[in-house]
């Protein structure tokens, strides 16, 4: 029986100033959960990952290339999805109620007979003092800080602020928000009305994201600087005395990898970890993944073949660690069903990712490579009467498999899983051909040949020829220079940590 009067509850979520890290615990478990997703343009995307792969997300910004959507429109669609659905995110940048018109939405919730709860965000002007190194206030310097938007409602017949107030206020930060196309009138209107013009001043924009510039300067000059450096919004204008200490306090940009555009060329579900620790110090990732995974159906049920007694099970990637299990436990069976096997792995990430499925690996080879894996794993084992189970790709070449097979030993290769090239959208293409990067990172010999494959040879050869170019092994890097691409940097142990750690080495040298 349906429910007529069912209602759902709409939760007003402030997604912080951008950093995706700076989210609320509250407002990332409710987005686990959600039924259905507004949000707006300066909403960082990565966010929209932890939702449900049911989730309806729709997009409410205001964006010159996307449809525009009134605010009136915005909360006819929270009405609506609140009659339909159970758990409704209206994710807004910074905090909900500051100027972020949520107090607008709620009323209009309230009108309409339906629960809401706000999630407070971190507003965007304490993210960018935080992380410019502009403290708003110091008990010594500044007491009172005074948050203003340049950008007031169209509605009204004259503007609220009081300029003459502002400009005479002593001990006070003043952080202005949405200012880019009013601030050589913010400037001149407090300087009209007594402000000091050698006021210490910072303007910050993309405040917290890898992305984010910052011009330390002062008051009379805010103006001459927007255009000579062509300053876009988003940004965040703070004005005061505290803005000069942002020298000595600027944490953010002193990251080894600050302002870098680096392109990660891995799987979208493998890039996670490389991601992450990237983006931990300082760089700006562009995700261009150009291949993908997914799962191979084997002829032969996994139980019936662990039943064989392999002696050894070896896995060379987390891919294979991952879709094996994802087989096993589809078979209604788990990790009890290796019992009788020993198992190796090659790379401290693959034997990692089998250490979540609540096992050790037997063997690791002390250098990441496949020759040095058959080389040591020879020499460790006995040849005779043995039985290897070796899990991989679709790979045609299997350095692994053919070794152990002109040894005389008794091998099967279990496929349990694909590997195919992605198809980027022609925007995604061309944004990475206009803007280019700082380094390129790859992480497979597939990876490069489908960054060719997809770009085309001249292109890409001409991308990696005016930037640095990271191979995770030899492997990887042998296949670069089948494409004459020459200014390759290896990683110096053959991992994702060790390839992020030579790129930060790599940039602190250069």
């Amino acid at each position: 029986m349906v429910d007529m009067d069912f209602k759902g509850i709409v939760y007003l979520v402030g997604a912080g100033p951008g950093d995706p890290d700076l989210i609320t615990v509250k407002g990332l478990e409710l987005l686990k959960k959600a039924d259905v997703v507004l949000y707006d343009r300066l909403v960082n995307d990565s966010l929209l990952k932890h939702c449900p792969a049911t989730a309806e997300l729709i997009f409410v910004g205001k964006e010159p290339t996307r449809h525009q959507n009134p605010q009136e429109e915005i909360i006819k669609i929270l009405i609506q999805k609140a009659n339909k659905s159970k758990i409704i995110i209206r994710l807004k940048g910074g905090d909900p109620y500051i100027f972020g018109r949520g107090s607008e939405e709620a009323l209009a919730l309230i009108e309409a007979g339906i629960d809401f709860e706000i999630v407070p965000g971190i507003t965007a002007g304490i993210g960018a003092s935080a992380y410019s190194g502009a403290p708003l206030t110091h008990r010594n310097i500044v007491t009172q800080c005074l948050f203003l938007t340049a950008h007031e409602s169209p509605e009204k017949n004259e503007s609220q602020i009081q300029w003459e107030l502002l400009a005479r206020l002593k001990n006070t930060t003043l952080v202005i928000y949405m200012g880019a196309s009013t601030l050589e009138s913010t400037v001149e209107k407090l300087i009209t009305f007594g402000m000091n013009p050698e006021t210490p001043a910072v303007i910050v924009q993309n405040a917290t994201l890898t992305s984010q510039k910052q011009y330390n300067s002062v008051l009379e000059k805010l103006p001459d600087l927007v255009q000579t450096e062509n300053i876009k919004p988003p940004i965040i204008t703070i004005i005061g005395e505290t803005a000069v200490l942002s020298d000595k306090l600027n944490w953010f940009s002193k990251k080894p990898l600050f302002g870098k555009r680096i392109v990660c060329t891995r799987a979208e579900d493998q890039s996670l970890n490389i991601t992450s620790l990237l983006e931990q110090n300082g760089a700006q990732v562009i995700n261009f993944s150009v291949i993908k995974t997914h799962p191979s159906v084997p002829e032969i049920k996994l139980k019936d073949l662990l039943s064989e007694n392999y002696n050894w099970i070896i896995f060379s990637s987390e891919n294979g660690v991952r879709y094996f299990f994802q087989l096993l436990f589809n078979e209604n069976s788990d990790a009890r069903a290796l019992m009788k096997s020993k198992i190796a792995c090659i790379g401290k990430e693959t034997a990692a990712k089998l250490k979540e499925y609540g096992l050790i690996a037997d063997f690791i080879p002390s250098s990441f490579t496949s020759s040095v894996f058959v080389e040591e794993f020879f020499e460790s084992i006995d040849i005779k009467n043995t039985k290897i189970l070796r899990v991989k790709g679709n790979f045609q070449k299997d350095f692994i498999f053919e070794s152990i097979s002109e040894k005389g030993i008794e091998v099967f290769p279990l496929e349990v899983y694909s590997i195919e090239r992605t198809h980027p959208g022609q925007e995604e293409i061309e944004n990475l051909v206009m803007h280019g990067a700082d380094a390129y990172l790859f992480t497979s010999s597939s990876t490069v040949k489908n960054f060719f494959d997809i770009l085309g040879v001249n292109i890409a050869k001409k991308l990696l020829s005016e930037s640095s170019v990271f191979a995770i092994g030899p492997v990887t890097r042998a296949t670069l220079s089948e494409y004459k691409v020459e200014n390759v940097i290896m990683s110096d142990n053959f991992s994702i940590e060790g390839l992020v750690n030579t790129l930060i080495n790599f940039f602190r040298i250069s």
